[in-house]
């Protein structure tokens, strides 16, 4: 049965996975999308940032839950669980890209709803993150998991592209019925064929037009029904995608350390002194001495761990390295400009961010800063190689679920040269800024500038006329 169809305004969210902002930019001004080329009449073609990890999975939450990844406790594409509280977890540890993606829902933190919770009816389709969802979720059925894993774990990422397709159709046969206030529908195969084949490849520029088609045909099913007036069409990017050439076989090296490592996809290793989850593959967490079930800060580590930091740093594809000195506080490393602190003060949207550099400026942001609220470190680091870094950094590291060791790669490098069942050309995950820059596809107009990936659930909020009083890492671009 159709629900009510008084309700005035309907938003479909789509999610262009791996879609990179110029990229997309190149395709509308060509004239080969013209739905969203309505849209962006209507409304404008935006760049924002993700979240870090810029990685399918974590870099969902933001606009599924309006926080950054960590907070809601999904610190990367695979993770490990110091706290031991995972159940069904094969040695604690997580990976997202694989049969661990039925446990996403489950392993986000209870107490933080999200819009599919606060938006009801809703639907998702091929969507990393579910949880509220009442006409349900498309795409992570059984049927659906083996057949998107078989085409996954080949590499066959053309097969991966029927079986979205498949998915889609599924998608508006109850976007049809439904009718709902809320729906969000991931296109994951332009990061798919990325990784492939190149981020700004023919195949990816074919593979955007299918995020182009699925928006005209939402809108026609809205026409025939006689609800396209309040039909509203919003498309968003989880994470970039840049060039990579060289790959860092970070297990091997640490195995060549002496180190006992334990990692995806062999986590047989007893009595491991590193857990090693990489993600993306340009970003990675380091667990160190993993039998310990609670989280310590670098200073009660750095008698042991200091030289594999310091070893670590001096690797061409280590860009940035990161660790806790405190809840309050994330020291950053960079090889060639030095070290620097960055320091969060209270929380919400009372948090403050500074920068204090101890020895040169590893983020670039120019010298010290203090005092900044979200918007002005947003800004402050809009000249600088890694976006919104002192947000990302702050949220990350320290969180209770993050490895004591964070890595972002170097520009060209990734950090996982076994395993991967397509050898990447493209790759993301890291805090670099081509990695981090998303579109956001809007159509209509907005009242400030929208900034973060975690601006769009309460800008839904206030689209729909939905009030809560749940606390966001985001803000409204409509208000």
């Amino acid at each position: 049965m159709s629900d009510d169809t008084t309700v005035t305004t309907r938003l479909l969210i789509v999610v262009a996975d791996g879609v990179r902002p110029d990229v997309l930019g190149e395709e509308l001004e060509r004239g080969n999308l013209p739905a969203m080329a309505r849209l962006r009449e209507k409304g404008g073609l935006h760049i924002i940032s993700s979240s870090f990890p810029s990685v399918t999975g974590p870099a969902y939450a933001p606009f599924v839950m309006g926080r950054h990844p960590a907070s809601v406790g999904m610190p990367g594409l695979r993770w490990f669980d110091r706290a031991r509280s995972l159940p069904y977890s094969y040695a604690q540890a997580r990976s997202y890209s694989g049969i661990d993606i039925w446990h996403v829902d489950g392993d986000l933190d209870p107490r933080c709803p999200t819009l599919y919770d606060l938006v009801q009816p809703s639907l998702a389709g091929m969507m990393m993150i579910a949880r509220g969802a009442t006409h349900g979720h498309v795409g992570r059925g059984i049927g659906w998991s083996l057949r998107a894993g078989w085409a996954h774990f080949r590499g066959d990422a053309r097969a991966w592209r029927r079986v979205e397709q498949a998915a889609v159709n599924e998608f508006f046969r109850r976007f049809t019925r439904a009718r709902p206030t809320l729906s969000m529908l991931g296109i994951l195969s332009p990061d798919k064929l990325a990784h492939a084949f190149g981020g700004d490849s023919t195949v990816v520029r074919t593979a955007i037009q299918d995020v182009d088609t699925a928006i005209a045909r939402a809108q026609a099913i809205a026409a025939a029904d006689g609800w396209a007036d309040g039909f509203r069409t919003w498309v968003v990017g989880d994470h970039g995608h840049s060039p990579v050439t060289e790959h860092e076989d970070l297990h091997g090296w640490l195995s060549s350390r002496g180190h006992k490592v334990l990692a995806h996809p062999k986590l047989g290793t007893r009595g491991a002194d590193v857990a090693l989850m990489v993600g993306g593959n340009a970003m990675g967490h380091l667990y160190l001495d993993p039998a310990r079930t609670s989280r310590a800060w670098w200073p009660s580590l750095s008698s042991r761990w200091q030289s594999t930091l310091e070893a670590m740093l001096q690797r061409p594809s280590t860009g940035l390295l990161a660790v806790a000195m405190a809840a309050s506080t994330v020291r950053v490393f960079h090889r060639d400009h030095g070290v620097a602190d960055i320091v969060r003060s209270h929380e919400g949207h009372d948090a403050r961010w500074s920068y204090e550099p101890l020895n040169g400026d590893p983020l670039r942001l120019g010298g010290a800063l203090s005092d900044l609220d979200a918007t002005d470190a947003w800004l402050a680091g809009s000249d600088s190689p890694y976006a919104d870094a002192l947000v990302q950094l702050s949220t990350l590291v320290p969180s209770p679920r993050a490895g004591d060791i964070v890595v972002s790669a170097a520009s060209g490098w990734d950090l996982r040269a076994r395993y991967e069942p397509t050898p990447h050309v493209s790759t993301h995950g890291a805090l670099l800024r081509e990695q981090m820059l998303v579109p956001l596809l809007l159509d209509g107009p907005v009242t400030c500038a929208p900034q973060r990936t975690t601006d769009v659930v309460p800008s839904a909020l206030d689209l729909l006329r939905v009030t809560c009083d749940v606390p966001f890492d985001g803000r409204s671009f409509l208000r």
